[in-house]
């Protein structure tokens, strides 16, 4: 069970809350704060060769190769989209196009994400954890041929414990909560919660 002792560590990190409440607005950047943190790391995680996000780790649990626990210590976003764009091709050719989903394949999802949200160091800095469940018998090798086959990301189950705090929110947020990754029946990249708390108290979703 040595694949908890980081996990556990985290929690025992997360700093106490204030008694101040969190306002809507507050709920809601912390929420796209998680979101986008998350999709950046299994992005950071699937780039060939692996992307080192600032404050962002990765445990394995043994013989498995897909990460089963995320964890975040003052994790900054607004240090992650420099570090996507500079692995995109220089190029626009159909080519470079194809070779940038190969080394990449959720790369522009996090871009399009960090950049609609316009992270700025500072505004949205996390700590905490996230467990993953990529599906029964879901390898990295398997995962990586299925997106690269019919460009449909299976779903992949995220249980996260996160303090957000930053010059976009008001006071920390916690959100608890677990969220469903996948390409949806359109065809896009979607993050969904499947249950949610924010600072100890069920939101419904």
């Amino acid at each position: 069970m040595k694949y908890l002792i980081p996990f556990l560590l985290m929690f025992c990190l997360l700093s106490p809350l204030g008694a101040k409440e969190p306002t809507p607005n507050d709920v809601t950047v912390a929420i796209a704060a998680i979101t986008d943190s998350t999709i950046c790391a299994v992005a950071a995680f699937l780039n060939t060769p692996k992307l080192d996000l600032p404050g962002s780790s990765l445990y394995f649990r043994d013989g498995e190769t897909l990460p089963h626990i995320l964890t975040f210590q003052e994790a900054d976003l607004g240090a992650y989209l420099p570090l996507f764009v500079a692995t995109k091709e220089s190029g626009n050719s159909f080519f470079a196009s194809l070779m940038q989903a190969a080394r990449g394949p959720l790369n522009d999802v996090a871009i399009q994400y960090l950049t609609v949200h316009a992270w700025e160091e500072g505004q949205a800095v996390l700590k905490g954890a996230a467990v993953t469940d990529w599906g029964e018998g879901i390898t990295l090798p398997s995962l990586m041929g299925s997106m690269m086959q019919n460009g449909r990301i299976p779903e992949i189950i995220v249980t996260a414990d996160v303090v957000v705090d930053g010059k976009r929110v008001s006071t920390s947020v916690r959100v608890e909560g677990k969220f469903i990754l996948h390409t949806d029946n359109e065809g896009f990249f979607a993050v969904n919660p499947l249950t949610l708390k924010i600072n100890g108290r069920k939101v419904e979703v």
